[in-house]
């Protein structure tokens, strides 16, 4: 059969080809982060707080594990699942530039990335180099005669391979990487007031520009790499700032409703109770239809909600081990009640503005319907 060749395909750049491997890498760690600071919430929920500082002194007073009450022993299981997080973006930003040859080299220099404290950023470098390394090998392998080839995908690939990745972070890339993380450590570590405030708005308005775009993957993969680092706060200002999105868009329906002025239209209010089911969920992608159909009267009040949210979770130097799961992780949180209180009243601006600034339906003609919403819901 011919191959089928398609015209004016454009090939990826060697940028956006690492790009989606990071992303890949993400999207692996995720379920991880997730199992983890999950369990983390649990435990602490039912040992409290400052779990981990009483098992030091457990630990200092001459216990060991076997001492460990259910709740230790479930935060142990959590911090277990936490330290493979770093190895696994490694493995699987070279799995996806690589294939299956990139999987050793990448976790092996996942773990030496968080040896020498690297991090997720050493991890996340370290995977594209390992990546490219394995494809070169791979390339290399095709130059030799063909009784030798057999030995690179068995031999010399997972050996020449992972030693060199795990050579190159050790002594030369993770030396500056691992300074600028324990720098970011300790300042983010450290971060209230202000400065939090400031740092948590930024994080806010990343995840409320375009919705699960881009632009809010960035700002995720920032905010659960530094969760895998055990560095919490972000990850708070993540979802608060992200999680009032969806749900400002429902209040604006609401108070449309009370105020009768009809800015939007029936299938647009028909969908209000799912709106507020997925903003319960942490899904942001309710918005992308009244995104697109008023961007900026619609991501305005967004950002400023994002920028309220985010940063009261900064100013407060709120905590979330978990980085997903809506309303189902809130109770672990370090601070629930603030959590719910600062996601509501950056929903409520939010919310208020949209509302403000939206033009009745049938003024403009742009107005007159949601052509997304009308697919969606055909």
């Amino acid at each position: 059969m011919a191959e089928i060749k398609r015209k004016n395909v454009k090939k990826k750049t060697a940028g956006r080809q690492a790009w989606d491997a990071v992303l890949t890498g993400i999207s692996y760690m995720i379920p991880f982060i997730v199992g983890g600071g999950v369990l983390w919430g649990i435990a602490k929920a039912m040992g409290g707080y400052n779990i981990a500082g009483d098992m030091k002194s457990l630990i200092a007073a001459g216990g060991s594990y076997k001492d460990y009450t259910l709740a230790m022993v479930i935060y142990s299981i959590g911090s277990a699942i936490f330290d493979v997080c770093v190895p696994i973006i490694g493995a699987y930003t070279a799995y996806a530039l690589s294939d299956k040859p990139g999987l050793a080299p990448g976790f092996a220099v996942g773990v030496i990335s968080n040896t020498i404290k690297a991090g997720f950023l050493g991890a996340v470098i370290g995977g594209i180099i390992a990546g490219y390394i394995v494809i070169f090998l791979k390339d290399a392998s095709k130059k030799v005669p063909s009784s030798i080839q057999s030995v690179f995908p068995i031999l010399i690939i997972p050996v020449v391979g992972t030693a060199i990745t795990s050579l190159l972070m050790w002594y030369i890339i993770g030396v500056p990487i691992g300074w600028f993380m324990i720098a970011i450590t300790s300042l983010l570590t450290n971060l209230q007031g202000i400065g939090g405030a400031v740092f948590g708005a930024a994080i806010g308005v990343g995840m409320s520009i375009d919705q699960g775009g881009p632009i809010s993957k960035a700002v995720a993969l920032v905010a659960n790499g530094l969760n895998a680092d055990g560095i919490l706060g972000p990850a708070a200002c993540k979802m608060c700032g992200g999680m009032q999105n969806p749900l400002g868009v429902c209040f604006a329906q609401i108070i449309d409703r009370f105020a009768g002025k009809k800015k939007f239209t029936e299938k647009e209010r028909s969908t209000t109770v799912s709106g507020l089911v997925l903003a319960c969920c942490y899904i942001q992608e309710y918005v992308i239809p009244f995104l697109v159909q008023d961007t900026w009267r619609c991501i305005i009040p967004c950002m400023v909600g994002g920028a309220i949210s985010g940063g009261l979770c900064g100013y407060f130097a709120l905590e979330s081990a978990a980085v997903h799961g809506g309303v189902f992780v809130i109770p672990m949180m370090s601070n629930p009640l603030q959590f719910i209180l600062f996601w509501f009243v950056g929903a409520a601006i939010n919310g208020t503005l949209y509302f403000l600034l939206r033009k009745p339906v049938g003024a403009e003609g742009d107005m007159a319907g949601n052509g997304v919403l009308d697919q969606l819901l055909a």
